[in-house]
């Protein structure tokens, strides 16, 4: 198996085995092991292995295991009535498989164990009016104050002073002069993306049940019809370095 938290690739710790139990504390250790890449500050850096120890922080924190704490804080509140984290155990009404590709032919997703499955890197299951639900929380800047959804929606300022575009789970840009927030999602056979324009008061959201599919694709084609000024969605580079200029990219 690949490993399944980017932490743990090719690092020189014992494999990550996404079809075996995990306890937090087996998590920790293995997260321990790991060697710190650079100065804190230092460079841009997507992890899901982050967002793994930030839900297992919020359980010793509150007491609560990550998927209650989002039912009682986020999905409750905002009436996203179908939100929940994964479970295997819960029958869910139309609740849509996983597919990917392989040689050609359409397979079932890789099967993940429960404990790796509710992690708080993503372990999500939402459907189009839970989005709808979330979204309209994003324009109230619900749930949280003023200054939480400021730092949430600045690009990320470096040590040596330069920023790059991405805040605390959502890539910000511009788009004709106003905000444009957005964010893509992958993971076990799903694909899914989400981009707000401020400038033309519109969210489109994809989700897809192919990890072969390109949801961006969709968004900037949909984009395009509704206004053609709109810029496409380009790659952000998952790792920048000191001197990275504000709109580094990946070239596509």
């Amino acid at each position: 198996m690949q490993d399944y938290f980017d932490g743990l690739l090719n690092r020189g710790v014992a494999p990550f085995d996404s079809q075996r139990e995990y306890t937090e504390e087996e998590l920790l250790r293995a997260f321990y092991e790991l060697p710190i890449e650079f100065t804190p500050g230092a460079r841009y850096q997507y992890s899901n292995t982050g967002y793994v120890l930030l839900g297992i922080l919020l359980h010793r924190v509150s007491g609560q295991f990550y998927g209650d704490f989002l039912q009682a804080r986020v999905f409750g509140p905002l009436q996203m009535k179908t939100a929940r984290v994964i479970s295997e155990a819960d029958i869910v009404r139309n609740r849509a498989a996983g597919y990917r590709l392989v040689d050609g032919e359409l397979k079932n997703q890789e099967w993940y164990a429960p404990s790796v499955n509710t992690t708080a890197d993503g372990a999500l299951y939402l459907s189009i009016l839970d989005y709808a639900a979330w979204e309209k929380a994003l324009r109230a800047k619900a749930l949280l104050s003023a200054s939480s959804w400021m730092q949430i929606l600045t690009p990320v300022v470096l040590n040596s002073g330069k920023t790059y575009p991405y805040g605390f789970g959502w890539i910000v840009e511009e788009a004709k002069g106003r905000p444009w927030y957005h964010h893509s999602g992958s993971s076990q056979g799903f694909k899914t993306y989400i981009s707000r324009y401020l400038a033309d008061d519109l969210t489109i959201v994809v989700l897809s049940n192919s990890i072969d599919s390109d949801p961006d694709r969709f968004v900037d084609g949909i984009a395009s019809i509704l206004d053609p000024r709109l810029p496409k969605i380009r790659p952000v580079s998952p790792v920048v370095g000191a001197d990275a200029a504000e709109t580094q990219r990946v070239t596509q």
